[in-house]
């Protein structure tokens, strides 16, 4: 399964407060398990290994699945 990684972002100097590590069958399924991992209403990117999968300016807009 591939690897991916969630990182937090701050939402006043858009810099890397934390990141959490998982695993998930494709960019859908780890799409889908942001939801259930996300606290708060910061932006959080998704990648796995160099490549961003999607960025998603709060947790309303990952709920909402609204990526930009």
């Amino acid at each position: 399964m591939p690897h991916y990684r969630i990182y937090f972002l701050s939402s006043r100097t858009g810099r890397i407060e934390r990141h959490e590590e998982f695993e998930a069958r494709d960019d859908d399924e780890a799409v889908e398990a942001i939801d259930a991992h996300l606290l708060g209403d910061r932006p959080v990117e998704l990648w796995t290994g160099g490549r961003k999968v999607a960025q998603f300016d709060t947790a309303l807009a990952v709920s909402g699945l609204a990526s930009h």
